[in-house]
């Protein structure tokens, strides 16, 4: 019933292709961070089949690897980084999805499992690495340890311990924190923010097919309120939330309203989104 959800990934020279990447000489923690980096800067965060398409979003791994390797599309987490997890076995890490709950800074209970991220144990540790939430995630991967700030590309990063199943995931920030970092920097202040609860449990590609309905399909699917396109640059990122256009370079951040015919045209010639 389900075995085409356990499909493994038939092609690893056109994903890598797709992501300008090679296959390593052999397996290394430094080449999965470039993986990380190159992915988030090739394959755009993106909700257009949910928003502008009003599509259901299949997370089996021939769908997904014809739409973000074939068709050169991007998509969200459960098929980002259900992907990607794909592509780490096939090169030979340890790597499995876990269940993850998105943070906000007035959360007061758990919100529900919304997200999917990787694990890959490595050298004797645990490496969480994402490639489906847009900007706010690390450009490479993030060792599960207890208060270990590690900066990455000029970003700090780090995980405190809730319990013996959960970890939080926080970041220093400025503003306000959101899903593709389409919200403008409303200070310069730099505070900590949470982002993530992740589990460290082995999570199976069904296990996320419910949890993917509810975030795409209806009008109430968190994905379905407004458009979200987010791409990571080697020196900065350029999203769009909405009506509202975000670009970084070089630590200097521009923001501004757009029209829906900007962001049609931001859709092309940013992002290289073709819809069908």
């Amino acid at each position: 019933m389900y075995e085409a959800y356990y499909e493994p990934l038939h092609d690893i020279d056109a994903y890598l292709n797709r992501i300008g990447m090679k296959r390593p000489a052999k397996l290394t923690k430094e080449y999965l961070d470039e993986l990380v980096l190159a992915h988030q800067c090739s394959v755009p965060f993106e909700n257009l089949d949910i928003f502008d398409l009003h599509k259901p979003i299949s997370i089996i791994p021939k769908d997904i690897f014809d739409k973000v390797v074939i068709r050169k599309r991007g998509g969200y987490c459960f098929e980002l980084n259900g992907l990607f997890v794909l592509l780490l076995k096939a090169l030979g890490y340890h790597a499995y999805s876990c269940p993850c709950r998105v943070l906000r800074e007035d959360t007061k209970t758990p919100n529900p499992v919304r997200h999917r991220g990787n694990i890959v144990r490595f050298d004797g540790k645990y490496l969480f690495c994402d490639v489906g939430f847009g900007g706010p995630m690390p450009p490479a991967t993030l060792i599960l340890e207890e208060d270990t700030r590690q900066i990455i590309r000029g970003e700090t990063f780090w995980f405190e311990r809730v319990d013996e199943f959960w970890w939080t995931l926080k970041r220093l920030t400025k503003g306000k924190l959101e899903v593709g970092m389409g919200i403008p920097d409303l200070s310069d202040e730099v505070r900590e923010a949470p982002v993530l609860r992740v589990s460290q449990a082995s999570w199976e590609n069904v296990d996320f097919i419910l949890p993917n309905i509810a975030c795409s399909e209806g009008p109430d699917a968190p994905f379905a309120k407004e458009r979200l396109m987010n791409l990571r640059r080697k020196d900065g990122h350029i999203s769009v939330r909405g009506n509202n256009l975000t670009i970084v370079k070089n630590g200097v951040r521009e923001h501004r309203l757009i029209s829906e015919d900007e962001s049609k045209k931001l859709m092309v010639e940013e992002f290289g989104l073709i819809l069908e």
